[in-house]
């Protein structure tokens, strides 16, 4: 007959450890970057800042594109034409996402919890550039489409010549362009970590810099590699050449290489 005050070593061990080794030991794996970036456009796409700068992008963007039908002389109304008039708006605005995507974290005080489910900051941040790019890759394909309205409308309406002719260096370099300064955009966010500071920084930096390149002579030549305002200009006028690749690498590296590692260097040390 057993003895019910007498307890074996193996019940004592399942009486003090009810959770065998195998269910406490789950393995955890990483998030996917598919994932992490998806969840990053829902963020810049979801809010209420987010979806009144996408309407704003998309009004200027609709005003510049008609434009050129009400001003415009009948043989400067073609495809290329209506794609660079339209881009124009978002060029300007669309990398006030990316400074909205990449302060996000610390202006909504979501870091901590962004931060608990990947702990791996730098991830995250690719992630954010990762969406911000694809969204303004949308929409520049959205353009595009748009832009092939607008000809057909010129050449129905208007008996204008409507060349379709793909210019390929204009085009390419555009979206190269807005890829860039969305980019740019998210390197402010991150340097800053502040939504007003970064905007009137990445708005207000560059645009000093080009007045005092233009008013003192001697900052003239070395604006021709560090004013990244010159070397978008070439880049979307379709007139590159080795040359002009190697200032574009250069004020690339000042104007995103350097604040982006300042902020990918604050991110992983700051506190949520």
């Amino acid at each position: 007959m057993t003895n019910p005050d007498v307890i074996s070593h193996s019940q004592a061990a399942s009486v003090d450890n009810p959770f065998p080794p195998a269910a406490r030991t789950i393995p955890i794996g990483r998030v996917p970057f598919l994932r992490l970036a998806s969840v990053e456009l829902r963020k810049q796409v979801d809010t209420r800042a987010g979806v009144w700068l996408l309407v704003t992008i998309a009004i200027i963007s609709a005003g510049l594109i008609t434009l050129p039908l009400v001003t415009g002389t009948a043989d400067g109304l073609t495809f290329t034409n209506f794609v660079s008039a339209a881009s124009s708006g978002q060029l300007f605005l669309l990398p006030l996402i990316g400074v909205m995507a990449a302060t996000s974290e610390w202006s909504a005080r979501t870091a901590l919890t962004t931060f608990t489910l990947e702990p791996r900051r730098t991830r995250v941040n690719l992630a954010k550039l990762a969406s911000a790019s694809y969204l303004g890759m949308v929409l520049m394909v959205v353009t595009l489409a748009v832009a092939a309205v607008f000809n057909l409308i010129g050449i129905v309406w208007l008996d204008t010549g409507g060349s379709w002719e793909i210019d390929r260096p204009i085009i390419l370099g555009t979206a190269f362009a807005l890829i860039l300064l969305v980019a740019q955009g998210i390197a402010f966010g991150l340097a800053f970590l502040s939504t007003p500071v970064a905007i009137v920084a990445y708005l207000g930096l560059p645009t000093v810099w080009s007045i005092l390149s233009f008013a003192i002579e001697p900052l003239s030549g070395p604006a021709e590699w560090l004013d990244m305002t010159n070397t978008l200009g070439t880049l979307m006028s379709g007139l590159m050449t080795a040359d002009a690749w190697a200032k574009l690498l250069v004020s690339v590296l000042v104007w995103i290489g350097i604040p982006l590692s300042i902020g990918l260097w604050r991110t992983a040390r700051r506190e949520p």
